[in-house]
């Protein structure tokens, strides 16, 4: 568990997206990925690298985020795009898994991005995709309707559904086989949001976390062994109690395009 934490910190830096990652990676090794593999939001690729050993193609929004993937991680993709997921052009059937790690509660117009990956999926191929729940909103670090308003907006979460919710949607697209895999606790989330609202104060680059991030990585190789080791106890300690799955704010949705297209 210690070693998996310490990973995810090294890439992370800030300690509230270390311990929501660490959740994350567990849920997401649990499961067989078919290729050919497309990932939707890739980031600079270092987090899927803890999951996958190859990835054939996969999409970022952000230029910075593709050009620091290419550099980073070009080992693991076959080809790293920038592009909206909302402009992705699939052929028929052509992806085994379209996966997505917490990116599809950020997108608008979601039934179209959900419509498309159904779509490039060959029969029997899988999206599989972690998004946090409203549920989330219960599990804040206050009670208070205000405070869950602000939380989502600074977190651009434009998709905040309920497992319901999730399973309607992906139906109405085409989707069936529809599996939840809870990994975030409500008591879990609580501590996340008591580490990640500090670290919200600002805006963009210039938010109390990206800043301090930045400042630790002047810290001398040495202290900073140190000090991620000590922080990497801390946060495991905390994740051994999870907590109940039956307070879930976040999930693993895998769901099915069916061989029944096959027929058609």
């Amino acid at each position: 568990m210690r070693d998996e934490m310490t990973a995810t910190l090294n890439i992370y830096k800030w300690p509230s997206q270390a311990y929501w990652r660490y959740f994350e990676l567990q849920a997401l090794k649990q499961i067989d990925y078919e290729r050919p593999i497309l990932e939707i939001g890739c980031g600079d690729g270092q987090f899927s690298s803890l999951v996958f050993r190859e990835i054939d193609e996969a999409i970022d929004v952000n230029p910075r985020s593709v050009e620091k993937c290419r550099r980073l991680a070009n080992h693991l993709y076959g080809r790293v795009q920038c592009l909206d997921a909302r402009e992705l052009q699939f052929s028929e059937g052509g992806y085994g898994t379209i996966y997505a790690n917490c990116v599809m509660e950020h997108i608008p117009d979601i039934e179209a991005v959900l419509a498309g990956c159904y779509r490039g999926l060959r029969p029997g191929g899988k999206l599989v995709m972690t998004v946090p729940l409203a549920k989330m909103n219960e599990h804040l670090l206050f009670p208070w309707n205000w405070y869950a308003r602000v939380r989502q907006h600074q977190l651009v979460h434009v998709n905040l559904f309920t497992k319901q919710e999730w399973k309607e949607l992906l139906l109405t697209t085409g989707f069936s086989g529809i599996e939840f895999r809870p990994y975030l606790s409500g008591k879990a989330c609580k501590f996340w949001d008591t580490l990640d609202s500090p670290g919200c104060i600002g805006f963009g680059r210039y938010r109390l976390a990206p800043i301090l991030g930045r400042t630790f990585g002047l810290v001398p190789a040495g202290l900073k062994n140190r000090m991620l080791t000590r922080l990497s106890g801390w946060l495991t300690s905390k994740a051994k109690t999870n907590g109940s799955q039956k307070t879930a704010c976040a999930v693993v949705v895998i769901a099915r395009k069916s061989f029944g297209e096959m027929l058609q």
